[in-house]
C-alpha cells in the first residue's frame, strides 16, 4: 500500500454533511473510513464512500547509503559519486540511482604493531636539547619527552614516520648523557606505533521513481434519523446490561417507583370516582323518597 498521505479534512455542505478524505492508497479500501465520526459534539454515520484512481507523477525519495572502507591507515579520499540500487517497494521496481558523496565518517580507530626506533639527541647546551623550533627538553629529565603536537610531530619526521599515520607511544633513556667533542649526547629508544582507522563515506540523493496508480477515497457522512438514534441508544443500554448486569438496577428501581406512582394514581381515581357514584345514587334515592311523599 502506498498510503504516502492519509489525511482527514473536515468539510460542511448542504443538509449538514461531513466529508473525510483517503489520500494515495495502493487499493480502495473502505475499512479506512470510521464508520462514524464526532464533529462538533455532533455524532455522524457513514452514508457514501468514493473512489477515484489517478497516476501520481514525479516521485522521489531520498536515498542514504554508506560505503565503508575498511581500516585505512591516514584520511581516505572518497570518489565524488556512487553508483547505488534503490528497490521501490510500491511498484516492486529496482532503479538505478548516483549519488554523491555527503560526508566521510571514522568508526574507531585500531593499531597495526610498533616498532623501537633509536635516537641520539645531541646540543652544544650541556642542559638541554632542541626538539622543535623553540621547544628544548632536558637531558636529565627521568624520560625522553614526546607530550604535545609540535614534539611528537618533530620527532616522528626526525625518525622518517609520517606524523599521519603513526604515533609516539613511549621513550625511554639508554645511557646517560655524555660529552662527545663539544656536543653533549644523550641517546633514547622511541616506541612508533601505526594507526589504522575504519573510515566509512556517506553518499546520499534524490531517487527518481516510477509513475505508480494510486487511489483516492472520500466518505460522506450524515446526521442520523430518529430512528437510527434510538436504535443506538438501546443497543447501548443493552451493551452496557451484558457487560455490568448491576448497571440495570437503577432503571429497574425507577420503573418500579413509576409503577407504584402510577398504581397510587389509578387507585385514588378508582375510589373518587366511586364515591363519586355513591353520593349520585344517595341523591337519587332521597329525591324518589320525596316524591313519593309529595304522592302521598
Amino acid at each position: 500500500m502506498v498510503a504516502a498521505l492519509i489525511f482527514c479534512a473536515p468539510a460542511f455542505g448542504a443538509g449538514g454533511l461531513v466529508t473525510r478524505e483517503v489520500i494515495g492508497v495502493a487499493e480502495p479500501d473502505d475499512a479506512l473510513f470510521a464508520p462514524s465520526v464526532d464533529e462538533s459534539g455532533t455524532v455522524y454515520v457513514l452514508d457514501t464512500i468514493e473512489w477515484t484512481e489517478r497516476v501520481e507523477r514525479d516521485r522521489s525519495v531520498w536515498h542514504e547509503v554508506e560505503y565503508d572502507f575498511g581500516a585505512q591507515v591516514g584520511k581516505v579520499e572518497p570518489p565524488a559519486t556512487l553508483a547505488a540500487l534503490y528497490h521501490d517497494r510500491v511498484t516492486g521496481v529496482t532503479v538505478d540511482a548516483s549519488l554523491r558523496f555527503e560526508r566521510l565518517v571514522s568508526a574507531g580507530a585500531s593499531t597495526r604493531g610498533r616498532e623501537i626506533e633509536v635516537f641520539v639527541h645531541t646540543s652544544y647546551d650541556t642542559a638541554a636539547y632542541e626538539l622543535a623550533p623553540g621547544a628544548l627538553a632536558r637531558f636529565d629529565a627521568p624520560t625522553p619527552q614526546i607530550s604535545g603536537v609540535e614534539v611528537s610531530q618533530a620527532l616522528l619526521k626526525a625518525l622518517h614516520y609520517d606524523p599521519a599515520v603513526y604515533r609516539l607511544v613511549e621513550a625511554s633513556w639508554t645511557g646517560t648523557a655524555h660529552k662527545e667533542g663539544d656536543k653533549t649526547v644523550r641517546e633514547a629508544n622511541y616506541t612508533v606505533e601505526r594507526v589504522a582507522e575504519v573510515q566509512r563515506a556517506v553518499y546520499g540523493g534524490d531517487v527518481a521513481l516510477p509513475d505508480v496508480l494510486v487511489h483516492d477515497g472520500i466518505a460522506t457522512y450524515r446526521a442520523p434519523t430518529p430512528m437510527e438514534v434510538v436504535t443506538k441508544g438501546a443497543a447501548e443500554v443493552v451493551e452496557t446490561v451484558i457487560d455490568d448486569p448491576t448497571s440495570l438496577v437503577p432503571w429497574i428501581v425507577a420503573g418500579g417507583v413509576a409503577a407504584t406512582t402510577a398504581l397510587g394514581a389509578i387507585v385514588y381515581w378508582r375510589r373518587r370516582r366511586r364515591r363519586a357514584l355513591d353520593e349520585d345514587d344517595a341523591s337519587l334515592e332521597s329525591g324518589d323518597a320525596e316524591m313519593e311523599g309529595e304522592d302521598g
